[in-house]
């Protein structure tokens, strides 16, 4: 009985290895966009990892000023030096471009809000 439980985690770990090794991250986004299935809280992010921000990319940030919100989910407006411009639905807010954790993949709905209700 053991057995046949082993096998399927173990093979969804060793994909989830291979997904990291390539550079894709998952992360639970509390603050930011929103999509018509929900809010980013109520959500899953997958994003590859150290991504060069470009205009127009949707992005996973971290904000330094805003610890208790962070990750979050954006569309990068600029890019000028070291700053980066982030649209957060109908907030505006200019981070640095070491904040940036990776560019948007796909949008998990509903699965954060589990993972809320368990405290991650």
């Amino acid at each position: 009985m053991l057995r046949r439980f082993v096998k399927p985690v173990g093979v969804a770990l060793i994909i989830i290895l291979i997904f990291m090794a390539a550079g894709f991250r998952i992360n639970h986004p509390q603050y930011g966009l929103s999509s018509a299935l929900g809010s980013a809280k109520s959500s899953l992010a997958i994003y590859k990892h150290g991504a060069q921000p470009t205009v127009g990319a949707k992005v996973v940030v971290n904000l330094p000023t805003m610890p208790a919100v962070s990750p979050a989910l954006g569309i990068i407006r600029s890019v000028q030096g070291g700053k980066v411009l982030v649209v957060l639905g109908s907030d505006l807010r200019e981070i640095g471009v070491k904040d940036v954790n990776g560019k948007l993949i796909a949008v998990i709905p509903f699965l954060g809000a589990i993972l809320g209700i368990v405290g991650l």
